[in-house]
């Protein structure tokens, strides 16, 4: 192991040859420089491999694998393997981190000797800077941790890999055979075996999102759901064992959250005809699950709450045209935003 290197940070690479060295440039610049880089070049065809190399050649802390295309988390796999630091933290090669990132992680996780470390991040979404910082902060013991559990996973602060400083040696693997949802459950993983959790609320590292890359099939938005559904029922489970309670019904809300998602992503798909989009919208008021847990959810958003106003009573219509009309309104809100930003 090398004795210098007390952080490891894993960047799957796939076709981000646009992208790449904005990431990179990002984790070099931090203030510390006991970190390596690991590049795990997925089977790119763009030239991302080439340039994986070339970078490589310029800075020795960055190291680079490369390997057939298998995914975001084989990727991710294969880097948590080869890293040789105490600490390991993810990146995706199309986002990027503040210069004090590595810095106020790493001085929360020796301050109070913590197992994880978590930050709030900038949502890029289609060019307007959304702010996502955590309203909670400080340090819990593993078993005071129930309501902040539950305050951050509504908030989908728990959910990703990349606003986290791990422990490597407790790290286990992302499961390959799922699209949606294995992050979580990687975490849940790990939380499993931490005494200490940090939250910090520093937005400290940038997640790119554009709209074109969100749009599903009509199979893979049934897909998801399913997988959402499981997700949902393992972290209700998770939840149980690690404190002998039942949640509030705010896990259960992400799942209503996720069909809800799905409803308002309908006018973007183009595949469908109106009234395919109106039969997925009836299918998803009448789905089992939704009719006897939709009264549990907690719903915060003014827009989820008056969407399943109509759901629950199986208007799918009514729910469609409020659809549109939100895309609207999103599309000038983001407009209003890139302009007060540029």
């Amino acid at each position: 192991m090398n004795e210098n290197v007390r952080f490891s940070v894993v960047i799957p690479v796939y076709q981000a040859l646009g992208t790449l060295e904005r990431c990179v440039a990002s984790w070099l610049g931090q203030s510390r420089s006991d970190l390596e880089l690991i590049l795990v070049d997925d089977g790119s065809t763009d030239g991302s491999g080439e340039r994986c190399d070339e970078l490589a050649a310029r800075d020795p802390r960055i190291r680079v694998i490369h390997q057939t295309n298998a995914g975001v988390s084989a990727a991710r796999n294969t880097g948590i393997h080869a890293a040789q630091g105490e600490f390991l933290l993810f990146t995706d090669s199309d986002d990027y981190v503040e210069s004090a990132y590595l810095e106020k992680m790493a001085s929360a996780q020796q301050a109070e000797n913590s197992d994880l470390v978590l930050c709030g991040f900038h949502h890029l979404y289609d060019g307007a800077d959304i702010r996502k910082a955590p309203e909670i902060s400080g340090t819990w013991e593993k078993k005071s941790f129930a309501e902040p559990f539950l305050d951050l996973y509504e908030k989908s602060y728990l959910n990703m890999p990349w606003n986290k400083l791990f422990r490597r040696k407790w790290l286990g693997e992302f499961d390959i055979s799922l699209s949606l949802g294995e992050d979580l459950l990687f975490n849940l993983e790990y939380l499993k075996k931490c005494r200490r959790i940090t939250v910090i609320p520093d937005t400290l590292c940038f997640y790119i999102q554009e709209e074109r890359k969100t749009t599903l099939s009509s199979r893979k938005r049934k897909d998801r759901l399913e997988l959402a559904k499981m997700v949902c029922r393992e972290t209700e489970r998770f939840y149980e064992g690690q404190w002998m309670a039942k949640p509030d019904g705010r896990i259960f809300t992400r799942y209503m959250n996720e069909v809800l998602d799905e409803c308002e992503k309908l006018p973007l798909d183009g595949s469908l005809s109106f009234w395919e989009k109106r039969k997925y919208i009836r299918s998803c008021a009448r789905d089992p699950w939704v009719k006897e847990r939709g009264k549990e959810a907690k719903l915060s958003l003014p827009d989820y709450r008056i969407l399943w106003f109509f759901l629950k009573r199986d208007m799918p219509c009514t729910l469609y045209a409020l659809c549109v009309l939100r895309r609207a309104v999103v599309m000038f809100v983001h407009e209003m935003r890139r302009r007060r930003q540029r």
